[in-house]
């Protein structure tokens, strides 16, 4: 058996040994050292003039006094004398100096060195990696949280037709993606099997419009789910969508459309059997039961000013009803509101037009004589001239008109009123100072 140990040479009791209690100590007092071995200096050549009990210094190549001899050995300080000890391949000591480990390896003591983690194969945090997915952890969360101020995560492609994006997936089968998937684009997608997808919502990566399954698919797509954009069902449009079908039209918002004589005019009763110009049309839909069994329409002449309104109860539609206003009467000479389409008034210095705008022309020829240009005939139906009257209901002139078809002109003749078996035309005479003739045009054609 060996007097010492392999690793240590720590000093074994032999049988029948004498003073047993030294070689115990002495294999103590190595162990002492050694065990957690902390050295004062490495490299040290000259001994310290005042060692304090425990001191161990790792000898460099040229030991000088006390340590002479004993190039690249261990020296401690034990009960007032150097001790010297030979370390082996692997021994581990820490620097009290600087608090780095060293290991010992070649016969020199080197600097033990966290890891290289950089460029690594992969890492995997409880759980394996591989080529695809060379970062792999399996925890109930993952934090990345800032460092002081704020943080980001990155994910970089090479090209505009690769992929950046966020999967996530159901028993490792896809559900929802969204990134620039394929293109530089931002888009949403999900899928019901993994295999099927559709994009829900994309950003133009140029122009920042929106597109996708999540918006309105037209100006009246009212399938539920879906989000509102600018214009659908006329909101917030320059001009809302035209409808083609005024009796088939069931949606809420705004719209156009156009008058009954117009090239376009819509199937379905119109409110404007004559005007050939477009009007704005409000609706709404009550569904109060069935679906689309209770619904109205408000519709607004925009060429030819005009307010018309009807319901639908019970499936079916009403008339239009028109709203009389300031566009279609005219409040005559003597105080009375009349039905009106073009009309003009006509007073002895001047002329002005309440309801349809003519653009008429005025001028007075002589006393009692006017000329209105840029003016239709007459109207064909209702009433034509209307004169004031005094207090008792006695006109206060007699008015005779001839028109001018070729010139568009109408030619207004007005006298003092007599009577010859009736009333009829004496001298010329202006129009009173204050009052005024209405006379009633037909529409004008286009």
């Amino acid at each position: 058996m060996a007097d010492t140990s392999e690793r240590l040479s720590l000093p074994y009791l032999m049988p029948a040994q004498a003073q047993k209690h030294v070689t115990h100590n002495e294999a103590l007092q190595r162990l002492d050292l050694l065990v957690q071995l902390a050295v004062e200096s490495f490299d040290a050549n000259t001994p310290p003039s005042l060692p304090q009990a425990g001191e161990v210094h790792a000898l460099g190549s040229s030991p000088t006094a006390a340590w002479a001899g004993h190039a690249d050995e261990l020296a401690a300080w034990v009960e007032g004398n150097w001790h010297f000890i030979v370390p082996q391949e692997g021994w581990q000591a820490l620097d009290k100096s600087s608090g780095a480990l060293r290991r010992r390896a070649a016969d020199a003591w080197v600097e033990v060195s966290v890891p290289d983690l950089t460029d690594l194969p992969g890492v995997g945090i409880n759980a394996g990696h591989n080529s695809g997915n060379r970062l792999t952890v399996s925890s109930p969360a993952t934090l990345l949280n800032h460092e002081g101020a704020g943080h980001q995560l990155k994910l970089n492609k090479a090209g505009t037709g690769d992929t950046a994006s966020l999967l996530f997936q159901t028993d490792w089968s896809g559900r929802a993606e969204m990134g620039t998937a394929g293109e530089d684009d931002f888009s949403i997608k999900v899928s019901a099997d993994g295999s099927t997808w559709t994009t829900a919502l994309a950003f133009d990566a140029a122009t920042g419009m929106a597109s996708g399954m999540a918006l309105t698919q037209s100006a009246e797509d009212t399938t539920v789910g879906r989000l509102l954009r600018v214009g659908d069902f006329g909101i917030g449009a320059d001009a809302g969508p035209v409808v083609t079908d005024l009796d088939a039209h069931q949606l809420s918002g705004s719209y156009s459309s156009y008058g009954g004589a117009h090239a376009q005019a819509p199937a379905g009763a119109n409110p404007f059997l004559t005007m050939d110009g477009v009007f704005g049309l409000l609706s709404g839909n009550s569904t109060l039961g069935e679906q689309s069994a209770y619904l109205w329409q408000i519709a607004i002449g925009l060429d030819t000013p005009g307010l018309a309104f009807r319901v639908r109860a019970s499936g079916a539609w009403g008339s239009w009803q028109r709203l009389w206003s300031g566009a279609n009467t005219t409040v005559d000479a003597n105080g009375f509101v009349k039905e009106a389409s073009p009309i003009v008034r006509l007073f002895c210095d001047t002329c002005e037009e309440p309801a349809v705008p003519l653009n008429a022309q005025f001028k007075r020829q002589a006393l009692g004589q006017y000329t209105l240009t840029n003016v239709p005939p007459l109207a064909s139906k209702g009433w034509q001239i209307e004169v004031p009257q005094d207090a008792n209901g006695n006109r206060l002139v007699y008015v005779d008109c001839t028109y001018d078809a070729a010139n568009g002109a109408l030619h207004v003749r007005t006298s003092k009123v007599i009577w010859q078996d009736n009333w009829a035309a004496g001298e010329p005479c202006d129009i009173p100072e204050g009052r005024w003739v209405d006379l009633r045009f037909g529409m004008p054609t286009r």
